[in-house]
């Protein structure tokens, strides 16, 4: 996997990060474009989940979102959110997404985290005759009792896979817990998006 190192280098420059003034003048096409390429990235995976993947665009809208939100504007603290953020970067050679499970009766959400327990080893990517990249999830997000409702995933692909992904082999996402089973494919327009986010077009 990449080490910490590698992904400090790979962290969103301050330079591209909008101050508040700028970015509030600019939000509304800006957002716009975050969110297209957000609903682009985004895939079901069976009724309660959904996977997002990350690419540069999508991570410096959260980070400008979260000073707006905030009113962050000492360079401290943006320096601490663009390095928190950055975190969610895939490097060359691999997908990040935010997984997501959604159970709208908080108390049948809880019982559904419990008993998605060991959730991370039971999810990856199927490419079509180029094998499987198998999720790592953040151990900081994992508890032995039960499963947070957000995760932040990544997907290391080898040079077959990235090659099958450019060609546009069908590739499926699949979850094979005992209490959650769900694969699904790509959409066309999702594999081409990131295809793309992987050769850095």
């Amino acid at each position: 996997m990449t080490t910490m190192l590698e992904r400090r280098k790979n962290q969103i420059p301050r330079s591209e990060i909008l101050d508040l003034g700028d970015y509030e003048r600019q939000r509304d096409g800006i957002r716009a474009r975050a969110i297209s390429a957000r609903a682009i990235r985004r895939v079901e995976l069976g009724p309660n989940a959904t996977i997002t993947f990350e690419n540069r665009e999508t991570v410096k809208y959260q980070i400008q979102e979260m000073l707006r939100a905030e009113r962050i504007a000492k360079e401290t603290e943006v320096a601490h959110e663009i390095e928190t953020y950055s975190d969610l970067l895939p490097a060359p050679d691999e997908l990040s997404a935010t997984l997501m499970f959604e159970f709208p009766d908080p108390d049948a959400r809880n019982v559904y985290l419990r008993d998605l327990v060991g959730f991370e080893n039971h999810l990856h990517l199927d490419f079509d005759g180029a094998g499987i990249a198998t999720a790592f999830f953040d151990r900081r997000q994992l508890d032995p009792d039960r499963i947070s409702a957000v995760q932040f995933v990544r997907f290391r692909l080898d040079k077959k896979q990235r090659e099958t992904l450019a060609r546009g082999t069908r590739v499926r996402v699949v979850a094979d817990h005992p209490r959650y089973t769900y694969r699904t494919a790509l959409p066309v327009r999702t594999a081409q998006a990131l295809a793309r986010d992987i050769e850095g077009v």
